[in-house]
Order: C-alpha cells, then sequence, then structure tokens
C-alpha cells in the first residue's frame, strides 16, 4: 500500500492540529477523541436527507475537504481511526488513515447516521412541518419521538448505540488504565449533534440543534474513559439535565477544547475567504468556552 502521503504534496499549506497537553481525568487516564464529520455528498451540496439509508459517495468537494481534514490531523499520535459503514464515513476516514499506516483502522455500524425514516431523500424545506414537530417535541423532553417511517430513530435509539459503540472502541471503558490515547472518529452530521450534545454539561438532548457541524469539521475533547454517562434516556428533562451537570462538574469528566473547528477548510472552495484569526486557532479549555454556534442548518 505505501508510505503516507508526503506533506509537501499532499498537505497544501493545512496547518497540523497542535498538540496540547491532555486533561487527565480523575481515572489517570484520558482519550483525547476527535470527532470529524464526514466531507460534502452530492445530497449535502443540495439540501437532501441521507440518513442510514442513502449511501452516498463524497463528491470532488467532498474529496478536496477529506484530504484537508487528513491533512490537519497528520502529525497526532493517533492510536485508532474509526468510521461508521456508511461509504462517506468510510472514505473520509480512509483519507486519514493514510497519513497514519500503521494505526488501527476500525469501522463500526453503531457510529452510522440517524436514520431520519420517510424524510430520507428529500428535501429540509419540502418536509418543514414535520421537521419542526420533531425538534420541538425533543425541545420539550420526548426524547423517544422517532422519524416518521418504519425505520426513523429517536434520540434515545441513537444514543444507546452511540454510546455502546464509544464503549466497544475504548472511549468510555470502565476497566481503562492506559494513560493517554488520541482517537478519531469520522462520524456524521446528526449524529455528532447528539452525541455532543449528551456529553457536554451545557447542553442535552433538546439543544443538540444549537451544535453546528460542518463538513469535515473537528471536535476535540479530553475524556475521562471511566465516564459513566448520565441517565440521557429519561423522557423528563430536568432529570436528564441535574443527572448530566452533576456528573460533570463534580468529575470533570469531559472538557471541550474545540466544537466545529474548521480552520483546515478554509479558502477550499472561496479561494478570497480571510485567513483563520488568532482567535480562531486557541484551544478552548471548557465546553462553555469552545467555538458553538446557535443555528441548525439543514442535515
Amino acid at each position: 500500500m505505501g508510505g503516507p502521503p508526503s506533506s509537501s504534496s499532499s498537505s497544501g499549506g493545512v496547518k497540523p492540529i497542535e498538540l496540547d497537553e491532555p486533561i487527565i481525568g480523575a481515572s489517570g487516564s484520558v482519550v483525547r477523541l476527535y470527532l470529524c464529520r464526514h466531507g460534502q455528498t452530492d445530497y449535502n451540496a443540495q439540501g437532501l436527507i441521507q440518513g442510514s439509508g442513502i449511501d452516498r459517495p463524497l463528491s470532488s468537494t467532498g474529496l478536496v475537504q477529506a484530504e484537508a481534514v487528513a491533512s490537519a490531523l497528520r502529525e497526532l499520535p493517533l492510536y485508532l481511526i474509526g468510521s461508521s459503514s456508511l461509504t462517506r464515513s468510510v472514505q473520509t476516514a480512509d483519507a486519514v488513515a493514510r497519513y497514519h499506516p500503521n494505526v488501527n483502522r476500525i469501522e463500526h455500524k453503531g457510529l452510522r447516521e440517524m436514520s431520519f425514516g420517510d424524510l430520507e431523500g428529500k428535501k429540509v424545506v419540502a418536509n418543514s412541518e414535520v421537521y419542526t414537530q420533531v425538534q420541538t417535541a425533543w425541545a420539550n423532553g420526548d426524547y423517544e419521538l422517532r422519524w416518521p417511517g418504519s425505520n426513523g430513530e429517536s434520540p434515545n435509539d441513537l444514543l444507546k448505540r452511540a454510546h455502546s459503540a464509544l464503549k466497544d472502541l475504548g472511549i468510555l471503558d470502565l476497566n481503562t488504565d492506559h494513560g493517554i490515547r488520541h482517537i478519531a472518529l469520522i462520524a456524521h452530521g446528526r449524529f455528532n449533534k447528539i452525541l455532543l450534545s449528551s456529553l457536554l454539561a451545557d447542553y442535552g438532548i433538546k439543544r443538540c440543534g444549537d451544535i453546528i457541524q460542518d463538513n469535515c469539521c473537528i471536535n476535540i475533547l479530553d475524556i475521562d474513559p471511566a465516564f459513566v454517562p448520565p441517565p440521557l434516556f429519561s423522557t423528563n428533562a430536568k432529570e436528564e439535565e441535574k443527572g448530566r451537570r452533576t456528573i460533570h462538574e463534580k468529575e470533570r469528566a469531559i472538557t471541550a477544547i474545540k466544537l466545529n473547528y474548521i480552520d483546515h477548510l478554509r479558502g477550499l472552495n472561496d479561494p478570497e475567504q480571510p485567513p483563520p484569526s488568532k482567535k480562531s486557532k486557541k484551544h478552548h479549555h471548557s465546553s462553555s468556552s469552545a467555538s458553538i454556534s446557535h443555528q441548525e442548518p439543514p442535515c
């Protein structure tokens, strides 16, 4: 298969992610998780919902984005590179893996995108009424409500398999004692939003739409692998929030360093876009100060 791409021929001037000292958790170990979204597909560009049922490859733009995120992660001492089994995730993760030929490369079905049921293959705007109804129900704490259709998933459905996948991959592991591990996962937009909102103290599922996930963005979190997610599957939003904050604030189990980091993508599609500011390059050491946008984009 050959060695990794040379930095002179493939990095395209993309600055690699800086390796700040990870924040060690109460267990004495830490996983620095680089949770990314896949590159753009033709469905993304057209505003069409893919979910789990539509498996589109990366577009030409998506391939360029995948190389950019791969280059940004190229100097990290990665222990594992994971993806879902969907092509757009696999292609993006494979681009990352080319810089790390000796690193474990794993596909896990638990990381696949949320199933949007009958909405898959349709434009978000064409289904604005049902889309709004579901989002409103989630905001009001009904985490069991599924997207319409026999295969539609709820936030609870997604989180059960997501947390199970994180345990399988050693990111959440009660029996761990491995020191520091750097793990990159390439997943999906709605998957990332719901997972992140379940892990970050300032959020919760009802605010998952407040977290933006651009194609090939990078979220960086330090996770105590002994962290046990709070009771996120309750339909009682107040109970969920209380449990989440108690665990996060007392044990400092998860620290968000960056959310929706996209400096490596600047200028790819718009050569006249200004370079990233110094502020955007900083690492933030709390979930409340990480880069968060409060607008919900089309899926």
